[in-house]
C-alpha cells in the first residue's frame, strides 16, 4: 500500500499558513545552502524577514525552494509541503500591500531589516498516512 498521497493546492496553503517556521533552499557560491527561516503567508506569497544585506541580497533573484513539514515519529504519519518560486528582497514601502502587519517576527533577533517575498511557482505536497492496521 502506497501511504503518500499527494494533496491540494488549496491544502498545501492551509499548511503553510499553519506555521511560520521552514527551511529555504538555495544556491550559494555554487553550492546549495539551505537555511531555517521564520514566515509568514500573504495570499500564495511567502514573506521572510532577514537581513537585507546578508541573506536577503543573497536569495534576491534566485529560483528557490521553501519547505516545511510536520512528523508524528509515534503514529509514523505526516505531511511536507515544497515551494519552489524567485525571491526578491523588496526594497521599496509599500511593495506589499500590509507588509508591516503580516511580516514575521524574526526569531534570530535584531537586525533583520529586510524582507524578502517569494513568489510561487510550483506548490506540492504529500501526507503519510497511517499504515494498514495502525491506529
Amino acid at each position: 500500500m502506497n501511504r503518500l498521497q499527494a494533496m491540494s493546492r488549496d491544502e498545501c496553503l492551509r499548511l503553510l499558513a499553519s506555521r511560520s517556521l521552514g527551511r529555504v533552499a538555495f544556491t550559494e557560491r555554487a553550492l546549495p545552502s539551505i537555511r531555517p527561516v521564520n514566515y509568514a503567508l500573504v495570499g500564495s506569497h511567502l514573506i521572510l524577514r532577514t537581513e537585507s544585506e546578508g541573506l536577503g541580497r543573497r536569495l534576491d533573484g534566485q529560483i528557490v525552494a521553501f519547505e516545511v513539514d510536520e512528523f508524528d515519529d509515534e503514529r509514523s504519519t505526516g505531511w511536507s509541503v515544497v515551494l519552489t518560486g524567485t525571491a526578491r528582497l523588496l526594497r521599496h514601502p509599500g511593495e506589499l500591500v500590509r507588509n508591516d502587519a503580516v511580516s514575521p517576527v524574526p526569531l534570530a533577533g535584531a537586525g533583520r531589516d529586510g524582507t524578502v517575498c517569494i513568489v510561487p511557482g510550483q506548490i506540492s505536497g504529500r501526507r503519510v498516512t497511517p499504515a494498514y492496521g495502525a491506529a
